[in-house]
């Protein structure tokens, strides 16, 4: 299928507004001139191709925010009786059709998208992410690293969709960072349920963030004079804003430092015991 990939094509013809490049399968495809201005007869070009509006392959030297297959969160540019128009990146906008709409979209508002190829071979979106990707576990192991795209608030937290091919939870008692519907954040796959549904997180194993968070605690001591006024008395919230964490895994890491005499914890302050011999090397 020529249609939602890029394909290197070779330039056959030109005329004022277009370039005719050569495919195998589809004969002549059209490229606008001024995407190219300086191409001519023999050379290759890097293209994506799409459908036009009579659904016949079409090229552009612009890059489309997503390939079939994969995820975007885009903008609704219009909505007509026939559907829902996004913004994706090239001149033809992407459309959303009505029964391929989680709910009913607005012009202007942004909307969690799979890009796919409909039956009549023609580029579409769909925001029913849960009945184009499974909510299954197939292919994952615990802790492994993802790319995560948070799509819909639900009551127990955050709906996102794992590398662009499953669908994930992360529940709202453990997000000790903001996030945000339309987000793409790196993540894990914290457990892999019984039901074989997938639980997320967006910070690694403890032992591994408490030896990380150790680490940036001693690279910010070194960094303020081997003084921070942050410690365990701390609010969560100035804990957050400096390092990212909950306050339990601010207290974990400090206490890590403290049983190796690394650092010492006074009332007001945390110090580091001898500046010159630790520079954030902690393992």
């Amino acid at each position: 299928m020529i249609i939602g990939h890029h394909h290197n094509l070779r330039v056959s013809r030109s005329s004022p507004d277009t370039h005719w490049l050569t495919h195998a399968d589809a004969g002549d495809v059209p490229l606008p001139f001024d995407e190219a201005p300086d191409a001519k007869a023999g050379d290759t070009l890097r293209v994506f191709i799409y459908s036009d509006a009579k659904a016949n392959p079409a090229a552009t030297m612009q890059q489309p925010a997503a390939l079939p297959g994969e995820c975007a969160c885009l903008k609704v540019r219009a909505v007509t009786e026939l559907g829902a128009f996004l913004e994706w990146g090239i001149a033809k906008d992407l459309f959303l059709p009505f029964n391929e709409q989680r709910r009913p979209v607005q012009e202007g508002s942004k909307e969690c998208v799979l890009v796919y190829i409909d039956n009549s071979g023609r580029l579409a979106a769909s925001s029913r992410l849960d009945k184009h990707l499974p909510e299954d576990d197939t292919g994952f192991k615990a802790w492994q690293p993802v790319t995560l795209l948070i799509y819909q608030r639900t009551d127990l937290g955050f709906k996102a969709v794992v590398d662009d091919r499953a669908i994930g939870l992360l529940y709202k008692d453990e997000v000790f960072q903001n996030v945000k519907v339309g987000q793409r954040v790196d993540g894990f796959v914290k457990r892999l349920r019984g039901d074989h549904r997938i639980d997320l997180a967006l910070q690694p194993p403890s032992e591994q963030l408490k030896n990380d968070l150790a680490n940036e605690i001693l690279q910010y001591l070194n960094a303020h004079h081997g003084v921070s006024m942050l410690t365990d008395k701390s609010p969560p919230e100035e804990i957050y804003d400096t390092f990212g964490v909950s306050k339990k895994n601010f207290k974990r890491a400090l206490s890590s430092l403290y049983k190796k005499r690394i650092i010492s914890i006074e009332p007001d302050r945390v110090v580091l015991v001898s500046k010159n011999q630790h520079n954030g090397n902690q393992s």
